[in-house]
């Protein structure tokens, strides 16, 4: 075990939770979890910062990680994309992560209003709402109350039209109002700000 780093809390209760092993893994949009001595046995690649700990993967193989602070226990989150030199920083905290992962995908194209329309990996309303309360349920004792009800907040909104230069598609949020709740929320100095996590 690597002493150095300190696993966050909240990463903590969620494996006692027993959500990042696969008999009651939970899943979060983007974030792969990884169990907590696969963490600590993580061996950095060549070029690769030590200053970052990775502790989850997205479905591309990106690395979500933990940018060590020997000064604070509560490690930043950011996405180290393969390929890339920089990452960007993506939450304050584990917990700012997983509420903004949540807020990110109810605002994406994952729904469908007509089942003659939708793609494979779109859920309709229902599904939607039924994971809402999974997540609510499943972060309760772990997240604070003040996230735990934007979940309720966003349980109580219906699907709607929403059209960007991205193009169309349904959701719980418009891009505006996604940015708006982020800011709100979860906003802080470095948001989205790149840091170097590989060099050659």
């Amino acid at each position: 075990m690597n002493k150095k780093y300190k696993i966050p809390y909240i990463y903590q209760k969620m494996q006692e939770n027993g959500y990042t092993s696969l008999d009651n893994y939970l899943w979060l949009n983007e974030m792969r979890w990884m169990p907590i001595d696969k963490i600590l046995e993580y061996q950095h690649d060549e070029g690769e910062s030590e200053s970052i700990l990775p502790f989850a993967i997205t479905g591309g193989g990106d690395k979500w990680v933990w940018i060590v602070d020997e000064e604070n226990e509560e490690y930043k989150v950011g996405l180290c994309e393969r390929g890339e030199f920089n990452g960007i920083y993506y939450a304050k905290n584990t917990e700012d992560a997983i509420i903004r992962q949540i807020i990110e995908f109810v605002s994406d194209s994952n729904f469908y209003l007509s089942e003659m329309n939708a793609k494979s990996y779109q859920i309709n309303e229902c599904e939607l709402k039924q994971m809402l309360q999974k997540w609510k349920n499943s972060f309760t004792g772990i997240l604070n109350e003040r996230y735990l009800n934007i979940i309720d907040i966003l349980s109580g909104l219906c699907l709607k039209h929403v059209k960007s230069s991205y193009g169309e598609w349904y959701a719980l949020l418009s891009l505006d109002e996604r940015q708006d709740m982020l800011d709100k929320y979860i906003s802080f100095d470095l948001l989205d700000e790149e840091f170097e996590w590989y060099s050659e």
